[in-house]
């Protein structure tokens, strides 16, 4: 008789094998949260929730503010040659100033509607 050819002669050979470690793509994918920003329904950052507008968007301009700086402070960090700054790090803090920024003029937007809208109600 003729010595079996490996992965032909068994039955276990055609079953794939498996280890007791769960797939990476079997678990649960939570939906991404935005990181620092506050929530649209007037919390603040740290969960309190404040009934005044005026001071949601003068802290979005502050942050906003803060995070341009911080965005130039990398971008000259990497320009001088800072070997602890890399190019990854400027594109995420200009990316965060970016967004910071955008999500200041969203709410100067809805400011400016509602103004608008409360102006234009007949009394």
């Amino acid at each position: 008789m003729a010595a079996p050819i490996h992965g032909i002669g068994s039955s276990s050979a055609l079953l794939p094998q498996t280890d007791a470690r769960p797939s990476p793509l079997s678990s649960p994918i939570d939906a991404p949260r935005p990181v620092g920003m506050p929530k649209l329904t007037g919390e603040s950052v740290s969960g309190e929730s404040s009934g005044d507008f005026g001071k949601t968007l003068a802290n979005a301009l502050t942050d906003a503010s803060k995070a341009e700086k911080a965005a130039d402070d990398a971008a000259n960090r990497f320009a001088a040659g800072d070997p602890q700054m890399g190019i990854h790090e400027v594109m995420i803090a200009a990316e965060k100033a970016n967004i910071s920024v955008r999500y200041a003029v969203t709410l100067k937007n809805k400011l400016l509607e509602a103004y608008r809208e409360l102006m234009n109600t007949p009394l």
